[in-house]
């Protein structure tokens, strides 16, 4: 990062074949994929200045850009049609991305800002928090018909033990109980699934956009949403990965992201 920004000489390295390669040689490849990826460590703002700045150049290069979030809820979509239509203020839209994220509104901010101002629809994608919290708690197995009435159809929540192991190590965690943490991998792959079902839906029903996803590293790795996605239609995707500390690193394995950045 130079001033705020990501310097065209930035080094990330090309996952193919580990060569290191310039910022707008690896936004050109993005340019031809109908989903771009874009890990975050939440509270990293250089991560979100990494997001930002694709997000202008896809922009600016004519594509037909939607910037899908994490950090709302799907059942919250109104809230990010009425900000981007100009039909709420910045106030209120403040209090409604806090009642929806708990993490600081200047992380995001210059992302919702530059999306609104430049008429980019953003999608919310994330599950219900209700449901979300009930899994944390006690597992997906804890959940009625009634609460799976609101998640995908058919969905069911295995998760395998090279995602169970990446979400060991980037996470703190500080629980010595297994069924804790099981729990946790359950409700992060449950997101994933939520999350790839509503894009795919919105897809569907906008062929022709360009979708950039901004959400977590555990979601954006090809393990997470992308698979998901995957498996209900396949297209082209691109997946970006920032910097993660070493341990988290060396869980990654060939073929989860398509550009790692060690900014």
């Amino acid at each position: 990062m130079t001033s705020g920004r990501v310097a065209p000489e930035a080094p990330f390295e090309r996952a193919a074949d580990g060569r290191r390669i310039g910022f707008h040689e690896m936004l050109t490849d993005l340019r031809t994929s109908r989903v771009v990826f874009i890990g975050e460590l939440h509270d990293n703002p250089s991560h979100h200045q990494l997001q930002l700045e694709i997000i202008k150049w896809l922009h600016r290069s004519g594509a037909k850009i939607t910037v899908a979030l994490e950090m709302f809820r799907a059942q919250n979509q109104g809230y990010l049609n009425m900000w981007i239509n100009g039909d709420l203020g910045v106030l209120e839209f403040m209090n409604q991305y806090r009642n929806n994220w708990t993490l600081p509104w200047e992380l995001y901010d210059s992302i919702f800002l530059y999306a609104r101002n430049s008429g980019i629809p953003l999608l919310a994608l994330n599950a219900p928090d209700n449901i979300m919290q009930k899994v944390y708690r006690q597992g997906f197995k804890a959940l009625t018909q009634e609460e799976k009435r609101f998640l995908p159809p058919d969905v069911s929540c295995s998760v395998d033990k090279p995602y169970m192991n990446f979400i060991r190590r980037n996470f703190v965690w500080h629980s010595n109980d297994e069924a804790t943490f099981i729990h946790f991998c359950e409700a992060q792959q449950l997101r994933n699934k939520f999350m790839a079902y509503t894009l795919s839906d919105y897809l569907d029903r906008n062929p022709d956009r360009v979708v950039v996803v901004v959400t977590g590293v555990g979601h954006a790795m090809r393990r997470g949403i992308p698979d998901e996605l995957a498996s209900i239609k396949p297209m082209q995707v691109k997946i970006v990965m920032p910097f993660l500390h070493e341990l988290a690193a060396e869980s990654l394995q060939k073929g989860d992201a398509d550009y790692l950045t060690r900014m």
